[in-house]
């Protein structure tokens, strides 16, 4: 699985530590996890591993279509990709693959975004 961290401006301390433990609760099921990292651009790509420290990489602008255009480079190597985000940014033109997009509890849930959505509590 593919798991994108909106690492953007507008994302908050707090809603990052609910997209790390949403990964985590990812992982736990036993799935293959690589994270990804990203604001305006692709910041940092990597397995997820548990029992490291996480440094996360961005605070700029927002951009879904760097990771979807990886995802969809990628295809055959995901089975999927799951967005954790605010949900603040425009929908990307064309993904490829399934797709779900997480929004933080604190987001105003949006129906503008290609794939199904849903908000975390």
């Amino acid at each position: 699985i593919l798991v994108a961290l909106d690492t953007s401006g507008s994302v908050n301390n707090s809603e990052l530590l609910e997209f790390m433990q949403e990964v985590h609760h990812i992982y736990k099921t036993g799935a293959d996890v690589t994270v990804v990292q990203a604001d305006a651009a692709i910041r940092h790509i990597g397995p997820y591993e548990p029992t490291k420290p996480y440094q996360i990489h961005g605070r700029g602008g927002t951009s879904f279509d760097p990771v979807v255009d990886y995802y969809n480079a990628n295809k055959n190597k995901y089975t999927c990709l799951v967005y954790l985000t605010d949900g603040e940014a425009p929908a990307p033109e064309m993904v490829l693959g399934r797709v779900l997009w997480a929004l933080s509890k604190q987001s105003d849930m949006t129906d503008h975004l290609p794939g199904h959505t849903i908000q975390l509590n």
